[in-house]
């Protein structure tokens, strides 16, 4: 039962697992928000350039109707056809840019990405298996809803501005035909507008749905993170093993600068302090060893090993072992105090020589 409950995903993903996403192309992309962005980019564009459309689509009637009373060659077809391909080209490029709000949607939910993953082969896609468990997934019926609920309610939108301009139908045959295009043309638009609104509604919460599912999807186990700690980090207990290594290393050699100290600094027992003044090498005073407890101890005893004076001075020991590191010079507020130690100490050495 704990390993079972080990291996479930509760932990949110980390950010090397959604960078691993990214480059295989997985994002929290949904449809519906591309399908608003291009439905509502063809209804600006429509409403901007419908009239320039609509006066080219004239001309060139009005053109070509006059163009196939005469007689036609092989030439005359020839020059016809790219006249009117670059008419055509020239009456739709307005729509040529809808696409291009398609590809903006996905920028807007995931941001600039550029990965060949997801064009490179994957057999898994052909395999009959997986495609019958996606048949039968949660994404699967979720679509399969959410469709359904689309068709049903765009039907509903379409038919209710429909039924609203059903009285109006019968004059359009008693109209001329810019008047009945201009009619059509303000149905169709009135349709379009509610047919935004409703898929703005629908891709806010596909989007929701879909960025939820993504999530759901990266989670990872706490022995998947633990793994990858593994693979970027180290095993956290070699690198423990690693730091304790190096702590003792670190202490041997401070240990070793001990018995070249002018003096070690006591609390009496708890902490230890030993200095070094060489004028040659430093402007003052070095902090060469320092430790609490045991290693203070170890202090003491090396020093009095090695005739190293081992004088109790509380205040001072207590300020050089709080702000003072190991191989550091000690602070310009401690001088006088240090000073008053090693001239003590010096004064002893000299008596001691005589």
């Amino acid at each position: 039962m704990a390993e079972e409950k080990g291996q479930e995903r509760t932990e949110q993903a980390t950010s090397r697992r959604r960078e691993q996403a990214r480059q295989e192309g997985n994002f929290a992309t949904s449809r519906e928000v591309s399908t608003l962005f291009m439905v509502a980019a063809g209804i600006v564009v429509l409403y901007f350039s419908s009239t320039w459309m609509y006066s080219g689509m004239a001309e060139v009637m009005k053109k070509y109707f006059h163009v196939m009373k005469g007689d036609l060659t092989v030439v005359g077809v020839d020059v016809i056809f790219r006249d009117l391909t670059w008419s055509f080209l020239m009456i739709i490029a307005p729509a040529l840019v809808i696409p291009a709000f398609g590809a903006l949607s996905y920028i807007l939910q995931n941001g600039l990405n550029f990965t060949a993953k997801p064009l490179s082969p994957d057999f898994n896609k052909i395999n009959p298996l997986s495609g019958i468990k996606k048949l039968f997934s949660i994404n699967a019926v979720a679509e399969l809803v959410k469709s359904i609920l689309k068709v049903s309610v765009l039907t509903y939108v379409v038919y209710g501005c429909v039924k609203q301009e059903w009285q109006n139908m019968p004059f359009l045959i008693e109209m001329d035909a810019a008047a009945s295009t201009l009619y059509v043309a303000g149905v169709t638009f009135k349709i379009m507008i509610r047919t935004v609104w409703v898929i703005a509604v629908i891709a806010v919460i596909d989007y929701g749905f879909q960025r939820w599912n993504f999530e759901k999807g990266l989670r990872m186990s706490k022995e998947e993170i633990k793994e990858e700690m593994k693979e970027t980090e180290g095993d956290p207990l070699i690198k423990a093993r690693i730091r304790s290594m190096q702590r003792d290393m670190a202490r041997k050699r401070m240990m070793q600068e001990v018995p070249k100290a002018d003096v070690v600094l006591t609390n009496p027992t708890h902490l230890a302090v030993a200095i070094r003044y060489d004028r040659s090498k430093a402007n003052a005073p070095i902090v060469v060893a320092k430790g609490a407890g045991l290693i203070a101890e170890k202090i003491r005893e090396i020093a009095r090993k090695n005739n190293v004076p081992v004088l109790e001075n509380k205040p001072l020991a207590r300020s050089l072992y709080k702000g003072v590191k190991v191989g550091a010079e000690i602070p310009s507020a401690l001088y006088k105090a240090v000073a008053e130690v090693l001239a003590y100490v010096y004064r002893l050495k000299n008596r001691s020589r005589r």
